[in-house]
């Protein structure tokens, strides 16, 4: 059985304005680079070590990856990149489609806007990570991937997961997926710095 650490990035200064963030990007803020360093921290005193290590192409993901690894030996990958929310991108949150009655997720809503809905980026999320675990050879080592809370969300529901009022990707969440036959079993979602981890 193969493990996945699949981890949202530290605060930027869009999610610090309050503004969408998808395809574009910001950089991390103080306060993101502090989260990031406590994500190291909790994979540290955990004795977690990484085999391969990936993140999305936007720069407030490898960032984040970087810090927590120390290292700069990774893929970055597009399957893993944010949802593109069109042309809500880099607008008020507050101007943002809501959910339909009954819905988990923003569904189709932004397709009429220049932007992908779940179904698209759950699959290139699930086709993108079932590469990464396959051809990990070892599993001795876990493989960490750091991607964004849209596309963590889009991933779950994709798998087979319900809503959890237990579960919210906050900046530097941690998904721990365990990977076997095809499938993803979410075993633990983490929060390195509020300290908690909630075990499925």
């Amino acid at each position: 059985m193969k493990n996945l650490y699949l981890m949202r990035h530290g605060q930027t200064f869009f999610n610090q304005e309050g503004l969408v963030q998808g395809a574009c990007d910001s950089p991390l803020t103080d306060l993101g680079i502090e989260q990031a360093e406590q994500a190291r921290d909790f994979f540290e005193k955990n004795g977690i070590e990484f085999g391969g290590i990936y993140s999305s192409t936007q720069e407030r993901a490898s960032d984040t990856l970087e810090i927590v690894t120390g290292r700069t030996d990774y893929t970055r990958l597009k399957g893993v990149k944010e949802w593109n929310f069109g042309l809500f991108e880099a607008q008020p949150e507050r101007l943002q489609p809501k959910f339909r009655a009954g819905a988990v997720s923003f569904e189709d809503l932004y397709v009429p806007y220049g932007g992908e809905d779940v179904i698209q980026v759950g699959e290139r999320m699930l086709t993108t990570l079932t590469e990464i675990m396959k051809k990990t050879l070892t599993v001795e080592n876990p493989i960490l991937v750091v991607s964004h809370g849209g596309a963590m969300w889009a991933f779950y529901l994709k798998v087979g997961y319900l809503p959890d009022p237990n579960i919210y990707f906050s900046n530097c969440a941690i998904c721990h997926y365990q990977y076997e036959n095809d499938q993803f079993l979410l075993r633990q979602v983490i929060d390195p710095l509020a300290k908690t981890v909630y075990d499925l």
